[in-house]
């Protein structure tokens, strides 16, 4: 024992455990899939409401042209469905507005924030990007998304088949 004194116990030497970094994980994407439901069935799942109904709308639309369509539930990202083909799928913002919804420029102007961010997405991804919006006025209403704006669909249900 080098310099302790008489008396003096030896100390121990303690292994330091390294704190344990909190990671934090982040927040996966539930996705969903559903079946077609018909509401006049007594027997339906009491679980089930659909708390979205132009969402469900949407989806059924697409299985009129042959998509399997996803719901996300609680996305991440401004979209809500994901249209899946086997010659490709469509990611799709499904909305209702109060406000008629006439034209591109009006689609941007009340949801700048959903579109700016879809259209920083167009360049990046493979996959098609759709706004579908419904009005009362306007009824439903089809935009693409390209990196550089948004279109009107023209051809709507050919430009998806």
């Amino acid at each position: 024992m080098r310099g302790k004194k008489a008396g003096q116990k030896p100390t121990l030497q303690v292994q330091h455990r390294k704190p344990q970094e909190i990671v934090q994980k982040k927040k996966e994407p539930e996705v969903i899939v559903h079946p077609p439901m018909d509401v006049t069935v007594e027997n339906a799942q009491p679980g089930r409401m659909r708390k979205y109904p132009i969402v469900y709308e949407a989806m059924d639309l697409l299985r009129t042209y042959g998509y399997e369509p996803v719901r996300l539930s609680e996305p991440s990202i401004p979209i809500n469905i994901i249209g899946m083909k086997q010659n490709g799928s469509l990611l799709i913002l499904a909305l209702r507005s109060r406000l008629p919804v006439p034209s591109a420029a009006r689609l941007r102007e009340i949801y700048t924030d959903k579109v700016d961010y879809l259209r920083s997405m167009a360049g990046r991804v493979k996959d098609r990007i759709m706004i579908w919006v419904y009005s009362p006025a306007c009824g439903w209403r089809y935009y693409i998304v390209y990196p550089g704006g948004l279109r009107f669909d023209l051809d709507f249900p050919k430009s998806i088949e």
